[in-house]
């Protein structure tokens, strides 16, 4: 009967510190750390129903305890920490959009209506960037789209056998 008690009570600790250490790898996984939370509260609570029964040998409990704790604590930081990050990223996006309006004005500015060429060599490679801000090209291009998805459908019959 003593041996059958010690059985089930070291069962919990064995549980705890299983569940403890599950916690904690999830913990230290960045992005799955915050599902750390659940073993880590489930290997406390098993840790802590251990310890509250009489028994000899309580080192797994123990130790599945501290292990959940630190466990929780590295998942609890990594909610903080990410939720400073997601509060000036914000911040961040508004400021790139600034600097992308200002660039783009000031080479309008600089540029004007001309014709703007960036060259990349690289050994044998070379890459070529053109860009043109003159409003009436741009203008010009795009009626001529317009006037080509126009055409498309001019003279064409579209009742389909009808009349």
């Amino acid at each position: 009967m003593e041996e059958e008690k010690n059985g089930k009570q070291s069962g919990v600790g064995v549980g705890a510190l299983v569940t403890a250490i599950i916690a904690f790898l999830l913990a230290v996984i960045p992005c799955l750390g915050l599902v750390a939370v659940i073993p880590a509260v489930i290997a406390i609570v098993l840790a802590i129903i251990g310890l509250s029964r009489p028994q000899g040998n309580q080192g797994m409990l123990v130790g599945g305890l501290v292990v959940a704790i630190i466990a929780l604590m590295i998942s609890v930081s990594q909610s903080f920490v990410l939720g400073k990050i997601a509060n000036k990223s914000g911040n961040w996006a508004t400021d790139i959009e600034k600097v992308i309006k200002e660039v783009t004005d000031d080479i309008e500015k600089e540029f004007g209506d001309n014709e703007v060429t960036i060259r990349i060599n690289n050994n044998d490679e070379t890459v070529e960037i053109k860009a043109s801000t003159k409003k009436s090209d741009l203008q010009d291009r795009l009626e001529d789209l317009e006037g080509d998805t126009d055409s498309t459908n001019v003279g064409q019959d579209t009742t389909k056998g009808e009349g």
